[in-house]
C-alpha cells in the first residue's frame, strides 16, 4: 500500500509540476524529479545550452555525475556535475540547475546507500548538429529518396575526416584531441573529390583507391592542417591573414582576383555551418610543410640532372615499382618498398659510358641494363642519420653495398653522397657523382654474328604496361623487355654464330596491337610476331648465322583458341635427331623458325592430349617458300604428329646462287619495298601472297622499280619472283 501511495504521489507531482515550478526559483528548460529509487525521467534528450533542474520530492538523495557509485569507475562525462544530498519535500526541494553546454552523453546516479544498485540511475544526451553531422548530412525529395549530400562533391574527404580523424595519431603525445563532435569551435577547409582524384593521379598507381589513400602515415598531419582553430566565416577572411591550425602550423589566406585562397587552394564554396563550426570547400588538398610530396620516381623525374637515370629506369621496367606507395597502411596490394635510390647524375653516366667504350644512347639497350639500374636501388628507407660506418645494404642486383661514414662524409662503395635525404612518400633519394657498376661488366653489343635488334611496337601508343618479353640467347636470358612506353622501342643484343635465340612473350592485360620484329645488322628480318591487331606470341628457334641453307627456313605456327598449350609441346626431329622441343605457354599464337637444308627429313611429334582443352590446340607448318605444308590446326580436334616431311628438293647450283644474291629491303617495310636482284630477273613476274596463300597483287615485266605496298594491310606476306622457270620466294613483313 505504501508503494502504491508513492506512485500516486509521484504522478500527482508530475501532473502538477508546471504550477509547482512556475513559483519555484529552480526554473529550467527541463526537470528531473527524484523519488524513492528513481529519476523521473531517467532518460532525457536535450540541445546544447539547455538547462536541467534536479528536484527532490521524496526521500534522501544526491545527484552524482562524476564516478559510478556501483563500480567506482569514472562516468567520463563531457563535463562532470553533481549536487549534494538533500531531503525531499512535497513542494519539491531544488537540488540545483545545470547548464549542458557541451554535446555528448551524461550518465549519473544517486550516491546515497544502495539506491544506485537498486536502479536509481539516469542519462542525459545533449544532441548538437556538429561538424561531424554536417560531413554526412544529405537531402531527400518528397518521397524521402536520397538526392545528395549537403557538402558538394566532397565525399572522399568527408569520409576520411569524419571516420578517421579521431583514430589517427601524429605521433606527438601532446597533440590536442580534435573532436568534430565536441564543443570546441573549428573551421574545416575540405578538399573536393576532384582534388583527391588529382592526388591519386599524381601517385601514378592505378590500383590506388581513395580508401588506400586513407592509409598514409602522414594523413593525420594533413587532416589537422585542414582544420583551423575557431570559427572563420567567409566574410571574416582577409588577405594576408594567418589561421592557426590544429597541426600547429598556420594557413595563409590570400585574395586573388576576388577569390580567397588558403595556401595554394581556392575556396570554391563557403559557409556550411554547424553548431560547433563551419566548413569551406577547396579545390586542392593541403599539407603542412616538412612532409614529402612525391614518390622516389617523381624525385628523379623532376630533377634536371638525372635524365639518363629516368630513361634507364623506364627502359629497365622499374618505373612502376618506384611509384608504388608502399607506406600505405594496410594496402592490400602490398607493393615493394620503401626504397633508397642512389642517383648518379647525367655527368656520372656520361663518364661511365665513355669508360665502357659505348655511348649513353647505346647504354640504354645493353643486356645488363637491369643490373645496372638495380645496383642503385635498395628496398628499405635509409636516411643519412640511419647509416653508420660499415652498414651493408642489399640492392636489386643481388649485391651488397658497403657504406662508409667518416669525417669527410658518407660514401657508398667508396663514392661520396653529394646530396642527401631527398624525401619521398615511399623512400629517399641520395645523389652521387659516379655509377655503382663496373664498366667492364658492360658487354659488347657485337658478337661473331653481329648485332640483332628487337623492335617492339604498340599501334595505339599506350605502351605494353606490365607485358614482358624475355630474350634468351643460347639458353641464357640476356634481357627482360617491357616493350615501348609509347609507340615503339628497340633493344640490341649480340649474337654469335650458331646461337639459338628464343623470345618468350608473357602478356599482361590487353595485348592487342602489340607486336615485335627481330632484324639482323643488315636490317633483314629474322623473326616477327603477329601484327595489326593479331595477338602477339613467342618466337622460338631463331638460329644466328646458320650455314648458308640450300633451302631456307621453315615456319611453325602453334595456336590455341584461348591461351597456350600448357604442359603440352611439339618436338621437332631433324634427320631422326631431336632438334628442338617447343613449348607454348601463353597467347593464342606462337612462331618458330627452323633451318632446312636439302634432303633434310623432319618429324613433328605432338606431346600432349592432356591439360585444358587440347582439342583447341593446333599447329601449321609452312615451307621455305611460304606454302602451307602441314595443317593440324583443326577446330575441335586434338592435333596429330606428322612424320617424314621433306621440304626441300635438290636445287641446281644456279638456283642456290641466285637465291643468295636476291635481297629485299627495308624488311620490315612501312610501304615501299626495293628488290636487288641479278639482271637475269629483268622482266620477271612478281606476286605478293598473303599468309593464307592468296595472291593479293602481281606485277608483270618487272625491271627494277620499287614496289608500293602502302595500300595493303599490315601483316606477313610472301614475295614470289618468277622468271624462266625459276621461282624465288622472300618473306616480307609490312608494318
Amino acid at each position: 500500500m505504501t508503494y502504491f501511495k508513492s506512485i500516486l504521489f509521484s504522478f500527482a507531482i508530475l501532473t502538477g509540476s508546471n504550477n509547482l515550478f512556475a513559483q519555484n526559483p529552480c526554473e529550467a528548460d527541463h526537470n528531473v524529479l527524484l523519488t524513492d529509487f528513481a529519476f523521473t525521467p531517467n532518460s532525457l534528450e536535450i540541445l546544447p545550452g539547455e538547462t536541467v533542474a534536479f528536484i527532490n520530492i521524496q526521500g534522501t538523495h544526491s545527484v552524482n555525475g562524476e564516478n559510478s557509485t556501483v563500480s567506482g569507475e569514472p562516468f567520463n562525462n563531457p563535463v562532470e556535475f553533481s549536487f549534494p544530498q538533500s531531503e525531499g519535500t512535497t513542494e519539491g526541494t531544488c537540488m540545483g540547475v545545470f547548464t549542458f553546454d557541451v554535446p555528448g552523453t551524461y550518465n549519473f546516479d544517486c550516491g546515497i546507500g544502495f539506491h544506485a544498485e537498486l536502479g536509481m540511475v539516469g542519462q542525459i544526451v545533449v544532441n548538437a548538429f556538429t561538424l561531424a553531422d554536417l560531413l554526412v548530412e544529405y537531402t531527400t525529395d518528397e518521397n524521402d529518396e536520397f538526392i545528395g549530400y549537403v557538402l558538394p562533391a566532397s565525399f572522399q574527404s568527408s569520409y576520411v575526416m569524419n571516420n578517421l580523424l579521431s583514430s589517427l595519431n601524429t605521433g606527438v603525445s601532446e597533440d590536442p584531441v580534435v573532436d568534430l563532435n565536441g564543443s570546441e569551435p573549428y573551421t574545416v577547409f575540405l578538399p573536393n573529390d576532384a582534388a583527391v582524384d588529382a592526388i591519386r593521379a599524381e601517385f601514378g598507381d592505378p590500383e590506388l583507391s581513395q580508401f588506400d589513400l586513407a592509409g598514409f602515415i602522414d594523413l593525420s598531419a594533413s587532416l589537422r592542417y585542414c582544420i583551423a582553430e575557431g570559427v572563420f566565416m567567409a566574410e571574416d577572411l582577409q588577405d594576408g591573414q594567418l589561421l592557426p591550425t590544429t597541426y600547429g602550423q598556420d594557413l595563409t589566406v590570400s585574395e586573388v582576383n576576388g577569390a580567397f585562397m588558403v595556401d595554394d587552394a581556392t575556396i570554391i564554396s563557403t559557409n556550411y555551418t554547424a553548431d560547433n563550426g563551419v566548413i569551406h570547400i577547396i579545390d586542392k588538398t593541403l599539407a603542412p610543410s616538412g612532409l614529402p610530396a612525391m614518390s622516389v620516381w617523381d624525385v628523379i623525374e623532376d630533377s634536371e640532372n638525372h635524365q639518363f637515370l629516368e630513361d634507364a629506369i623506364t627502359v629497365a621496367g622499374f618505373k612502376t615499382v618506384l611509384r608504388k606507395q608502399s607506406e600505405i597502411v594496410g594496402n592490400s596490394q602490398s607493393p615493394a618498398g620503401p626504397f633508397t635510390v642512389f642517383a648518379p647524375t647525367d655527368a656520372a653516366f656520361q663518364a661511365f659510358a665513355q669508360a665502357a667504350g659505348t655511348s649513353t644512347i647505346d647504354l640504354l639497350y645493353v643486356s645488363t641494363l637491369n643490373d645496372l639500374v638495380g645496383s642503385h636501388i635498395v628496398e628499405s628507407r635509409n636516411l643519412i642519420a640511419d647509416i653508420s660506418n660499415g652498414t651493408q645494404l642489399p640492392n636489386y642486383a643481388n649485391e651488397i653495398l658497403q657504406m662508409t661514414v667518416n669525417s669527410e662524409g658518407v660514401f657508398v662503395n667508396g663514392i661520396e653522397i653529394t646530396v642527401t635525404d631527398v624525401l619521398a612518400y615511399n623512400g629517399v633519394v641520395h645523389v652521387i657523382d659516379a655509377v655503382l657498376f663496373e664498366a667492364a661488366d658492360i658487354p659488347s653489343p657485337v658478337g661473331t654474328c653481329g648485332t640483332w635488334t628487337l623492335n617492339m611496337y604498340d599501334d595505339e601508343g599506350d605502351g605494353w604496361e606490365d607485358t614482358e618479353l624475355y630474350v634468351e640467347v643460347d639458353g641464357e636470358i640476356v634481357s627482360v623487355e617491357s616493350g615501348p612506353v609509347g609507340l615503339s622501342a628497340s633493344f640490341e643484343f649480340a649474337v654469335d654464330e650458331g646461337d639459338l635465340v628464343n623470345l618468350y612473350y608473357f602478356p599482361a592485360g590487353n595485348e592487342n596491337y602489340q607486336y615485335y620484329t627481330v632484324v639482323d645488322g643488315n636490317n633483314q628480318l629474322i623473326g616477327s610476331s603477329g601484327q595489326g591487331g593479331q595477338q602477339t606470341g613467342s618466337s622460338i628457334g631463331l638460329l644466328a648465322c646458320p650455314s648458308t641453307p640450300t633451302c631456307g627456313m621453315i615456319e611453325i605456327v602453334m595456336t590455341h583458341e584461348y591461351d597456350g598449350w600448357g604442359y603440352n609441346r611439339l618436338d621437332v626431329y631433324k634427320n631422326d635427331v631431336l632438334y628442338l622441343p617447343i613449348p607454348f605457354y601463353f597467347g593464342t599464337e606462337q612462331t618458330t623458325f627452323i633451318q632446312a637444308d636439302n634432303s633434310d627429313v623432319f618429324d613433328f611429334e605432338y606431346i600432349g592430349g592432356q591439360g585444358f582443352d587440347p582439342e583447341q590446340e593446333g599447329y601449321k607448318i609452312f615451307g621455305p617458300d611460304g606454302v602451307l605444308v602441314i595443317n593440324q590446326d583443326i577446330n575441335g580436334q586434338i592435333p596429330e604428329s606428322a612424320d617424314n616431311i621433306e621440304f626441300c628438293e635438290d636445287q641446281s647450283g644456279i638456283e642456290s646462287l641466285l637465291a643468295s644474291q636476291v635481297t629485299v629491303y627495308p624488311n620490315p617495310t612501312n610501304g615501299t619495298l626495293e628488290i636487288i636482284a641479278p639482271s637475269i630477273f629483268n622482266g620477271a613476274k612478281i606476286q605478293l601472297v598473303d599468309i593464307e596463300g592468296k595472291t593479293v597483287e602481281s606485277w608483270s615485266n618487272w625491271t627494277g622499280s620499287k614496289l608500293d605496298l602502302a595500300f595493303f594491310d599490315k601483316g606477313i606476306y610472301i614475295l614470289a619472283i618468277k622468271k624462266n622457270g625459276i621461282t624465288l620466294r622472300k618473306r616480307v613483313v609490312l608494318n
